[in-house]
């Protein structure tokens, strides 16, 4: 990771996301769930850098695949339907964002809750 960073750094994207697609590959063959959630966020952060949606869009997925409601990889797919003027399916991931966060122990909770219901203020008004 610290590799595609630096060639991020760099200018060389392309690379840096060519090199965490390989880790990416070889993290999902070994099942090795939360390195492809860490890698695959990071290639989602430097396809978002890059304006790049549908790649946003492919990591992010490729998170979900791994953990259904991972709760940053939701928001960040609210903020790609959302771009994209797909308002309807922007808050379903915004309101399951909303709902994992409620019910799960994540330790930054507060902090992302308060970041999505400043993107997202009805989905506070869900029941968990």
């Amino acid at each position: 990771m610290s590799s595609s960073a630096k060639l991020s750094q760099q200018g060389d994207t392309d690379e840096a996301l060519r090199l965490l697609d390989s880790a990416i590959t070889m993290a999902s063959k070994e099942n090795d769930r939360q390195w492809v959630l860490t890698l695959s966020h990071h290639a989602a952060v430097i396809s978002n850098f890059l304006g790049n949606l549908s790649r946003v869009k492919h990591y992010y997925q490729q998170s979900l695949a791994f953990n259904p409601e991972n709760p940053r990889a939701l928001s960040g797919l609210a903020d790609v339907a959302r771009e994209e003027g797909e308002l309807e399916l922007a808050r379903e991931y915004a309101a399951r964002c909303y709902k994992a966060l409620m019910e799960g122990d994540n330790f930054l909770k507060d902090a992302r809750l308060e970041t999505l219901l400043k993107k997202w203020p009805e989905v506070g008004q869900l029941k968990p």
